[in-house]
């Protein structure tokens, strides 16, 4: 069984030489936590990434970091280069709207959809879509009619 992705949160973190970007952590729910991820992993991945600017007439402004005109992924981030970070649920509800907003009306666009949070059923269970390639149950009778001669 391969492991997948299935949890996610939106963090803010202060890159060394980057400054401050907010942008969506991606990890397994059932092998780890957020705080795994960021804190004892050696490399983590942040999903589109925006940094946090701070306008003196706007207040607090979000725009899309310039990697995101060049790729549609996410960008991995070595944790030794991570200051601090600060989780979702400590975000600013401001802030998190304003992300979010951004998120969906840029990759709306695209046509990729917007952000989502996964649904609960996503966290803990495994694959259970059907995958492509049709049924995997043989009907023996309808095979055997089949056969010429």
């Amino acid at each position: 069984m391969k492991l997948r992705q299935n949890a996610r949160e939106l963090v803010l973190l202060e890159l060394s030489g980057t400054g401050l970007l907010i942008g969506e952590i991606r990890y397994n729910k059932q092998t780890e936590t957020v705080l795994f991820a960021l804190e004892k992993s050696a490399f983590f991945d942040l999903y589109f990434p925006c940094t946090v600017s701070f306008d003196q007439n706007r207040g607090v402004m979000l725009h899309p970091h310039v990697i995101n005109a060049m790729t549609t992924s996410s960008i991995r981030v070595q944790r030794s280069r991570v200051a601090y970070f600060v989780l979702e649920r400590d975000i600013a509800s401001a802030l998190r709207s304003q992300y979010i907003g951004l998120v969906n009306q840029l990759l709306g666009q695209a046509g990729l959809g917007g952000v989502r949070k996964p649904a609960p059923e996503d966290d803990n269970s495994p694959d259970d879509r059907p995958r492509g390639g049709g049924s995997r149950l043989v009907d023996l009778k309808k095979l055997r009619d089949k056969k010429p001669g």
